[in-house]
């Protein structure tokens, strides 16, 4: 029966990777030690990993196929200009994911991983803080639950991509530019005016799902990333409400709901345009429809103040 690993990639790595273009294409391997001290043999699933300001980032899985200790050997088998290391792990052929650099796991999702201790009983993953997990608890081989793995395996069998920090696009003029952002942040300045798109947004998409016999449940809860929970028969949506006073297609997204929109296979965002007048419109986009259909730039930065430092303000 197969075992289940995870196995840390740093920063560094990932940034090489990634800004080598290799986003996207199939892992040929993983490289370091610790993996046969850890009893990892052929027919075994790994689970690359890597943390990125405390969030874990999933790059991918290999079913292993080989573990090669000879440096000579990975030159012959992987690339000429391969990095040394004490182990090399080679997938079997056909049994390596794409990697991805930038695909994060939900704070949930990673809250429920559990290791195998040396005894046989599971342990949680050790978080820095509330919404951070400790980087250094990850580092090397680590193996996992099997229920840990079903949940790696339902992120990985979403659709995901990686925009290349180098990708040009064909159409740069169709980009939201300084004064568009500048724009699109001023339409949503007036916060009592945003309640009341909010309201009577969530409210005509809520009728609209009910008059088609679904049934729709608030979600009361911020950290879920979205606003509805609409089934009917064995389907069922996360739905995310965005209203505008105005007819524009325009909107923006908090981070939990970018999360979800890139990863959520039941993600529906639902816009309504016109929420205040007396005729608005509704139009429903899949998470994928974000990427293919709109531009996006983000919009504001969160900042916390280092507790272990003294206060130290201008004075004017």
């Amino acid at each position: 029966m197969s075992r289940f690993f995870m196995h840390f990639w740093s920063d560094e790595l990932c940034d090489l990777h990634y800004r080598s273009g290799l986003s996207g294409a199939p892992l040929e391997f993983t490289a370091g030690e610790g993996f046969l001290q850890a009893g990892v043999q052929p027919g075994d699933i790994i689970y690359i990993i890597s943390v990125y300001d405390g969030q874990v980032m999933l790059i991918g899985r290999i079913t292993v196929g080989q573990i090669v200790t000879s440096y000579s050997e990975a030159v012959t088998l992987i690339a000429p200009d391969v990095e040394e290391a004490p182990e090399y792990v080679l997938p079997a052929e056909g049994l390596a994911t794409a990697q991805y650099f930038t695909r994060q796991l939900m704070m949930e999702e990673a809250g429920d991983l559990r290791f195998l201790t040396a005894e046989g009983s599971t342990k949680p993953l050790k978080f820095a803080g509330d919404e951070e997990v400790d980087e250094h608890a990850l580092v090397g081989v680590r193996e996992i639950a099997p229920a840990s793995a079903v949940i790696l395996d339902q992120v990985l069998s979403q659709p995901f991509h990686d925009q290349h920090p180098e990708a040009e696009s064909d159409e740069e003029e169709d980009e939201i530019d300084d004064m568009d952002l500048t724009a699109i942040a001023r339409s949503f300045g007036d916060e009592t005016l945003n309640r009341r798109v909010r309201n009577a947004a969530v409210e005509f998409v809520v009728g609209a799902f009910e008059e088609k016999g679904w049934t729709v449940m608030p979600v009361d809860d911020p950290e879920e990333g979205y606003d509805l929970q609409c089934t009917i028969g064995d389907d069922h949506l996360h739905v995310v409400v965005k209203g505008n006073a105005n007819d524009a297609l325009e909107f923006t997204l908090s981070e939990l709901e970018y999360t979800r929109a890139e990863r959520d296979g039941h993600f529906a965002l639902c816009l309504v345009a016109g929420a205040l007048s007396g005729s608005p419109t509704l139009t429903t986009f899949s998470g994928e429809d974000l990427y293919d259909l709109f531009d996006a730039r983000p919009l504001q930065w969160a900042f916390r103040y280092h507790e272990e430092e003294d206060l130290d303000t201008e004075d004017f």
